[in-house]
C-alpha cells in the first residue's frame, strides 16, 4: 500500500467585507472570518482616482482578527479594498471588493 501525498488546503476566503471612512485620513475595515483563520489575513488596497491602480498589500493581521485600521489614506480619494486569509499552504481567494471615498478635510476656522 502506498501513501498518497496530501494536497495543500488553502484557507477559505473572508466574507462580508465593509469599509467606513472616518474623516479624511482613516478607513476602518471589518470582515467575517470563514473557517479557522490559519495564520491571519492580508489586506490589499488600490487607489482608484482615474483609473484604479493594482491591488497591493498594505498590512497584515493575525488569526481571528477581523478588523483593520488604514491610517495611510488621504482626503478626497477613492480606494478599493479586499482581504485574503492566509495559512502555511498559501492565500485564499479574495473577499468581496469594497470601495470607499474619504471626505475632504474641513477647513479649520481661525480661533476668535
Amino acid at each position: 500500500m502506498t501513501k498518497r501525498a496530501s494536497l495543500p488546503v488553502l484557507p477559505c476566503a473572508p466574507t462580508d467585507l465593509v469599509a467606513v471612512a472616518v474623516g479624511g485620513r482613516q478607513v476602518i475595515l471589518a470582515w467575517t472570518e470563514y473557517g479557522d483563520g490559519g495564520l491571519g489575513f492580508r489586506i490589499e488596497r488600490a487607489d482608484c482616482n482615474s483609473p484604479c491602480s493594482p491591488l497591493v498589500e498594505i498590512g497584515r493581521v493575525g488569526p481571528h482578527v477581523t478588523a483593520f485600521n488604514d491610517g495611510s489614506v488621504k482626503p478626497g480619494m477613492t480606494y478599493s479594498y479586499q482581504v485574503r486569509a492566509r495559512n502555511a499552504s498559501g492565500d485564499s481567494s479574495p473577499s468581496n471588493v469594497v470601495e470607499v471615498t474619504t471626505p475632504q478635510d474641513e477647513m479649520e476656522l481661525p480661533a476668535d
